[in-house]
């Protein structure tokens, strides 16, 4: 069976109504009253119902139990794959600083070299790829909701915690959640959301397919791009569907800034 945080509610509501028909069967309030003298005074078949309900309920949640260590497996292994990709994240970062450094100091050699006095000995450039960075690092920890329909006196916040639910994924701290863009008649606008941590907006932009076998298949989520990154995500877009009107026997996706393909027999 798959395994859901419902099911554990199930577990918790069946074994409860469980208790109880116990304790009122022995004629008991609680579990402190319950015990050997008070259980000998059912009949047999009393017993025997007991029983068998509570065996029933033994498999049943067993099997629960089972399915939620597979869960918890699979989560353990995703955190982990997602911390690698963190940490690759941020060494790419430290190595673009790095990087940045490096050829400002480079220049400015140069420049002392050849004696140019256009270009004034400064630290302005460095500045601004250190901003770069720290901007891309924001970008990391955020997402783009699109296609939910904006609607006056929404609050964004309570859209967000829909489409976890709609993933079934446990939602992390919330830092901000807005609608972006010119508001527009007859339009409705992405809404930005921010997170505390990269991993989670990683992670939940992995789960995000999920949504096409909800209410929401019309929705869909994004990274937050950059000016280039999103121009050169717009270009992978254009081929896409190019490749669409040329071979529509097949279904199309981007993935690792490469526009993909399967049959859409094997799929």
């Amino acid at each position: 069976m798959d395994f859901s945080v419902q099911s554990l509610h199930t577990m918790e509501s069946e074994l409860s109504e469980e208790l109880r028909t116990v304790l009122k069967t022995a004629k008991v309030t609680s579990t402190m009253e319950l015990n050997e003298n008070s259980l000998m005074k059912l009949s047999k078949n009393c017993l025997t119902d007991i029983t068998l309900r509570l065996v029933s309920l033994y498999e049943k949640n067993l099997n629960t139990c089972k399915s939620a260590a597979v869960k918890i497996d699979q989560l353990k292994t995703e955190q982990i794959e997602n911390q690698k990709k963190l940490m690759e994240i941020k060494d790419m970062k430290i190595d673009s600083v790095q990087q940045a450094v490096k050829t400002e100091l480079k220049t400015w050699a140069d420049v002392a070299q050849k004696g140019i006095a256009s270009k004034p000995i400064t630290t302005k450039i460095v500045k601004e790829a250190v901003r770069s960075v720290n901007d891309e690092e924001r970008r990391s920890r955020c997402f783009l909701i699109h296609g939910v329909e904006e609607k006056d006196g929404e609050i964004p916040f309570q859209i967000v915690q829909n489409v976890y639910r709609k993933l079934d994924f446990n939602p992390p701290n919330i830092v901000d959640s807005y609608r972006i863009g010119r508001k527009t008649p007859g339009k409705s606008r992405s809404i930005k959301v921010e997170v505390e941590h990269p991993t989670d907006a990683l992670v939940l932009l992995k789960k995000a397919g999920k949504l096409r076998s909800t209410d929401l298949r019309s929705v869909y989520l994004s990274p937050d791009r950059n000016k280039q990154q999103q121009a050169a995500h717009n270009k992978l877009v254009a081929k896409m569907r190019t490749m669409i009107k040329e071979d529509p026997t097949k279904f199309y996706f981007i993935r690792d800034n490469r526009v993909k393909s399967v049959d859409k027999n094997n799929s």
